[in-house]
């Protein structure tokens, strides 16, 4: 079954660098394209670890930084993720836009963003996700969902009627990219690539086969 799924293209439109030493306005951009066209989660970005055993790991986070020459998210600082990280701090970032045919791949190196960074960003959030971030244990094994549910009102009781502490199990990273690729479908797989690597202190920008 899956050999016959197909989509031929439309044309996710030209790639045009507005500036090659500002690596990630194009992506600023068509985040913005995502987000004007109601698209679930716009800013969804899969990052790619390398586990100590070797193993690449996937998974979705949400992109909540962005300057002009790095990306960051937020997490659980005991979280697989944050392990891989602080044993291989190389990773790598995938966005995906099916409906716009546009995909943009990212390498660079993470690291812990600074704590008054994660706490301006903290608070910033819907309490009760602040509640979730203090309760979860992530990537630890859980014995059902019912204990989870139960741990979470116990904290919503514990904190209520304050303010929530940020956790120090809690931060995020920031990501210095050191390459991008700007991806576009266009008919007959004849795709359009554009690639930005930054080698002796520079931006170059080169135009790749699909």
């Amino acid at each position: 079954m899956v050999r016959e799924i197909r989509v031929d293209y439309r044309d996710g439109g030209p790639i045009t660098v507005p500036n090659a030493n500002k690596p990630l306005e194009l992506l600023k951009d068509w985040i913005k394209e995502a987000v004007d066209n109601n698209l679930i989660e716009a800013n969804a970005m899969c990052l790619s670890t390398v586990s100590k055993d070797g193993f690449p790991r996937s998974r979705m986070v949400l992109l909540k930084h962005i300057n002009d020459s790095e990306i960051g998210f937020f997490t659980n600082l005991e979280s697989d993720k944050a392990h891989d990280i602080e044993y291989n701090e190389n990773v790598a970032v995938t966005f995906f836009w099916p409906s716009l045919e546009k995909q943009v791949r990212i390498l660079g190196k993470a690291s812990e963003f600074s704590r008054e960074i994660v706490f301006d960003y903290h608070n910033s959030r819907p309490r009760l996700s602040q509640i979730a971030a203090y309760t979860s244990f992530q990537s630890k094994e859980l014995e059902s969902i019912g204990k989870l549910d139960d741990e979470f009102r116990v904290t919503e009781e514990k904190f209520k009627d304050q303010e929530i502490p940020l956790p120090n199990h809690w931060g995020g990273y920031k990501i210095i990219i050191h390459s991008i690729e700007y991806w576009s479908g266009r008919p007959s797989r004849l795709h359009e690539r554009v690639s930005l690597k930054f080698i002796n202190n520079e931006w170059i920008e080169k135009r790749l086969y699909p």
